[in-house]
C-alpha cells in the first residue's frame, strides 16, 4: 500500500500541469450572422451589426476588418449610399487605430460626389490626418459657407426621431472645429473635442 501511495505521489509530481483554458476572444463574433444582416441592420443598428464590435474595448481593428468583409461579401448588391457609408465607417475605424495612410482613401471613397457638405467634411478629416492645418481650416470654412438644403427641417426631424439627437446645419462642422482645436492629437481625441486623454 505504501509503495502504491509513493508511486501515485511520484506520478503526480511528474505529470505536467494542465494548461489553463485559453480565455475567450473578446472580439469573437458570429461572422456568418453578421454577413447575413441587411445593410441597414449591419450599419445603422447601434445594438447590432459592426458597432457592437467597435464598442468593445480592443476590438476596433476587428470592427474595421468586419466592415471590409461585409463590403466584399455584398459587392454589387449595395446601393451607392450603402457603399459610401461602409467605406466611411471603415475609414473612421482605421483613423481611430491611427492607420492614417489606410484610412484616407477609405474616407474619400465614403463621399457621395453629389454631397458637397459631406465632401468638405471628408476633405477636412483627411487634412487633419495629413497634419495639414491650412487645408483643414479651408475645408471647415467652405463647409460653413454651404447653405442648408431646402429639406433640412425634415432631415433634422428625421435625425431627432431616429437617433434622438439635435443636428445643426452644417452637419459635422463641429467635428472639424474639434479637429482644429485639437490639432496634432489623435483622431479619437479630436473627434471627441479633446475629451479623451
Amino acid at each position: 500500500m505504501f509503495a502504491t501511495l509513493a508511486l501515485v505521489a511520484v506520478l503526480a509530481q511528474a505529470a505536467p500541469a494542465a494548461a489553463p483554458a485559453p480565455s475567450p476572444d473578446p472580439c469573437a463574433y458570429d461572422r456568418a450572422a453578421m454577413l447575413a444582416l441587411t445593410p441597414d441592420a449591419f450599419d445603422q443598428d447601434a445594438q447590432g451589426g459592426w458597432r457592437t464590435l467597435a464598442y468593445k474595448p480592443g476590438c476596433r481593428a476587428a470592427a474595421a476588418d468586419l466592415l471590409e468583409a461585409y463590403r466584399n461579401a455584398h459587392w454589387g448588391t449595395l446601393t451607392p449610399d450603402e457603399l459610401h457609408t461602409n467605406y466611411w465607417h471603415e475609414g473612421q475605424e482605421r483613423a481611430s487605430l491611427e492607420q492614417r495612410a489606410r484610412a484616407k482613401p477609405l474616407l474619400l471613397a465614403g463621399v457621395d460626389p453629389n454631397d458637397n457638405a459631406f465632401a468638405e467634411y471628408a476633405l477636412g478629416t483627411v487634412a487633419f490626418l495629413d497634419n495639414d492645418r491650412a487645408a483643414l481650416q479651408a475645408a471647415r470654412d467652405r463647409l460653413a459657407a454651404i447653405p442648408a438644403p431646402a429639406d433640412w427641417p425634415e432631415l433634422a426631424a428625421d435625425f431627432r426621431k431616429r437617433l434622438g439627437v439635435e443636428v445643426k446645419w452644417p452637419m459635422n462642422l463641429n467635428v472639424l472645429d474639434h479637429m482644429l482645436a485639437c490639432f496634432g492629437r489623435s483622431y479619437d481625441e479630436a473627434y471627441e473635442g479633446c475629451k479623451k486623454k
